[in-house]
Formats: C-alpha cells, structure tokens, sequence
C-alpha cells in the first residue's frame, strides 16, 4: 500500500489525468456493452421516450423535471473547469490553443447546461438516479479536462502537423456544434407549446441519421480530441459515441416500431455507414 502512495505521489499531474482518462475508456466500453448487450437482454436508460414500461424506471428513483435534470447534470462540465481557472499555472492560461480548447469545452456545456433546457419543449421527467449519475460523469470529466489546460498540459503549435490537427479540429468541432444546435431545433419544433407527443423528424442531418443531434455532439468531440492530441480528450470523444451509440440506435429501433412510414434508408447514427 505505501509503494501504491509512493508511486501516486511521483507520478506527474499529467499522468494521472492519462489515467484518469483510461478509467473513462473503460467506463464507455462498459456503457457500450450493457446498452447494445448483444448477449441478453440490453439495458436501456429509464428517461425520455424510453422510460415508458421501463423495468429499470423503478431502480432509479423519483422523477424530476427534464429542464431541472439537464440544468443538474450539465451546468458540472462548465463550472468545474471555470473554477480550476482559479488555480492556473500562468503559462497554460498564456496558450493560446489551450485557452481555444478550455473554451471549447466550456461553450458547448455552456449552451447545453443553460440554454438548451430554457428552450425545452415537453420533455418528460427523469429518474434523479440517472440525473446523479449523469452529473458525477460531468463533475468527474470536467474536472479532467480543466485540469488538463490549466494546470497539466500545453498545446503547443510547433509543426505544420499540429497547427493543421489544431484548426482542422477547431473547425470540425464548429461544424459538430452547428449540426447538434440545429438538430435540437428540428426536434423542438415538433412539438407546439405544451405537447408531449413524438413525431418523425425531418431536416438536416435527421433525412440520413436517426441520431443527427448525438452525430453533431459526436463530431464536436472528436474535433475537440483532433485540435487536442491528447488522450484525455480522446477518451472523452470514446466515451460520448460509446453513450450515445446505443442511445440512437434504441431511438431508431422504436421509432421502425411505431412509425411505419419511417424512411427505411435512414442510418442510426454514422452516415451511409451505421
């Protein structure tokens, strides 16, 4: 037990946080297997569309509202890693590639902690099982990746490598950003102030994926891990598909079950491929 502190207490933040990141790698392995299972019976997430004749609702206790959860479960990946600002070395805040990616992190959290659940339309309320669950993976993320730009690391721009792998992953991180804002407005409009009910999405990336909103949010991550060359960021943009994966592929399993008018050349989540 002393060697196990011995060596904790001369590993560098750096590797720490790299092994923190492997954790994350075989939590989403986990999350990927348990949700698509493909030896038994999956188990789906009690929340949303898929909470009704849940058999798992019951396990995860009393429902809140869907604006409150996403406000609880969120708002960690912004304000976590803007408290750590607080304890910056000054040299990583003078980077400027590390002040892009810390904001990049931030901004998309930012609008999903504190706008999208403003905008909101009829969202079902959620077990605050999965709402505690959900916000100890923000806490716990945005802790890595705060820690990893203010304190850990500095991007630095060197080569024409790492200046191309910077923007190139600025960029497609943009492009991510605009396709999961959009395709949260397509899902929103389809339902007038006060409906609950479900209808097929149209627009956008929804004409070739069922998935478009976790397509954008599973581009902005790997954008982000591009820009970062790190493998703290690329174990974040694992675990966003390993999560959100199942998540699409069960949405369109459900909607081919209730929808017979449902376009059959419709991926789950991947373009042309999945």
């Amino acid at each position: 037990m002393d060697a196990m502190f011995a060596l904790v207490a001369e590993a560098s933040e750096e590797d720490l946080l790299k092994h923190a990141a492997h954790l994350m790698w075989a939590v989403g392995v986990v999350v990927l297997f348990v949700e698509m299972n493909p030896l038994g019976y999956p188990i789906v997430a009690p929340y949303g569309r898929h909470s009704i004749d849940n058999p798992f609702a019951s396990w995860c206790g009393p429902l809140i509202s869907a604006k409150a959860a996403w406000l609880l479960q969120e708002c960690w990946s912004c304000l976590v890693p803007l408290a750590l600002m607080s304890f910056a070395k000054p040299e990583c805040l003078a980077s400027l590639p590390n002040r892009v990616l810390l904001a990049l992190y931030v901004g998309h959290y930012a609008y999903r902690a504190f706008i999208y659940p403003l905008r909101m339309r009829g969202g079902k309320p959620m077990p605050i099982g999965i709402c505690a669950l959900a916000a100890t993976f923000c806490a716990y993320n945005g802790f890595i990746q705060g820690r990893l730009w203010t304190v850990a690391s500095i991007r630095t721009l060197d080569s024409p490598y790492d200046t191309a792998t910077f923007y190139g992953g600025v960029v497609l991180w943009a492009i991510g950003l605009g396709i999961n804002v959009h395709s949260d407005g397509v899902l929103r409009g389809l339902r007038k102030p006060g409906e609950t009910g479900y209808r097929i999405p149209k627009g956008g990336v929804f004409e070739l994926v069922t998935g478009a909103n976790y397509f954008g949010e599973i581009l902005e991550w790997c954008g982000y891990a591009l820009a970062a060359q790190h493998i703290v960021a690329v174990a974040f943009a694992v675990f966003t598909f390993c999560n959100t994966g199942p998540r699409a592929y069960h949405h369109h399993v459900w909607f081919l079950s209730r929808f017979q008018e449902y376009p059959e050349n419709r991926r789950v989540l991947i373009p042309f491929i999945w």
